[in-house]
């Protein structure tokens, strides 16, 4: 999606991701927040335009925006969850996933500044580089999700479900929410709690937490948390740790896995932090 500026493309890809081309019905918290915010924007068919109506219920047929609880309003059938089919719904859910975890992250502390709003709104602008259109879409999500009854840790265990065990996914995910919280130069204590408490969810380990923190929080054993190992670990397990962590984080490896192309750059960021970190520890070292 990065730097489209053709206009069909960008409805392309966000009118089949809401519409009957999404690939899989989405219930849940995250199937409100998408029925509620985007199926008003495009054509659901060919010729027919639905105004807030968000996607085809696959039992009774209708076109609909589920309810707030994942139910179809007009059979009220349960809108059950499927495997995600390919990158590009993954990739879809990564996006919305971020932006209403962003929202509740921005309200762990009970009320959402002007300040939060306008940081992740910068976070988008600056760091993804998307068009103007898809930066009104990614900020109705936010506000969507912001108001939405569901809690954020509901939709942290949502994404888990929908996206399966994929550290590198879930890691990725975390890593953004810290960056966001940055963004606006502070990191609020109930910002931390909500990414810790996110990050449990996710199954992370303490050290791998640890290591995403460390990124972020400067402390003097800092190299060593970003490679995930103690400053009393030996030269082998430190080329160990590097050598996986090269692994992980390659792009092809994590666009594949649901990671928006996007958020690639930010990725590489990451790398780079890691090999400085390597390069350090070698340097003291001498290997």
């Amino acid at each position: 999606m990065n730097k489209r500026n053709d206009k069909e493309e960008y409805m392309g890809f966000w009118g089949k991701a809401i519409g009957i081309g999404f690939g899989f019905m989405l219930g849940g918290p995250l199937g409100a927040i998408i029925g509620g915010t985007l199926g008003h924007m495009y054509d659901m068919e060919s010729d027919q335009k639905t105004r807030g109506l968000g996607m085809r219920c696959p039992h009774c047929g209708n076109m609909i925006r589920p309810t707030a609880d994942g139910y179809c309003p007009v059979c009220g059938m349960k809108l059950e969850s499927r495997p995600l089919h390919n990158t590009y719904d993954r990739q879809f859910v990564f996006y919305v996933s971020l932006a209403s975890l962003a929202a509740k992250m921005a309200k762990a502390d009970g009320v959402v500044t002007r300040d939060e709003i306008e940081a992740f709104d910068h976070f988008v602008r600056t760091e993804l580089g998307v068009t103007t259109e898809e930066r009104k879409i990614i900020a109705q999500l936010f506000n969507k999700a912001k108001d939405s009854p569901e809690d954020g840790l509901s939709i942290a265990r949502q994404f888990k479900e929908l996206i399966g065990y994929q550290p590198q996914v879930l890691q990725t995910m975390v890593h953004l929410l810290f960056r966001i919280a940055m963004a606006d130069g502070r990191f609020h204590p109930a910002e931390e709690r909500f990414i810790e408490q996110v990050a449990r969810i996710f199954g992370l380990s303490q050290a791998d937490y640890e290591q995403i923190r460390s990124l972020f929080i400067k402390k003097n054993d800092r190299a060593y948390r970003i490679l995930g190992v103690s400053a009393n670990a030996s030269d082998e397990e430190v080329r160990h740790a590097y050598k996986k962590l090269v692994m992980e984080y390659h792009p092809d490896k994590l666009m594949a896995k649901g990671v928006p192309e996007d958020f690639i750059k930010i990725a590489n960021e990451k790398m780079a932090e890691i090999n400085n970190a390597y390069d350090q520890i070698s340097k003291e070292r001498g290997f």
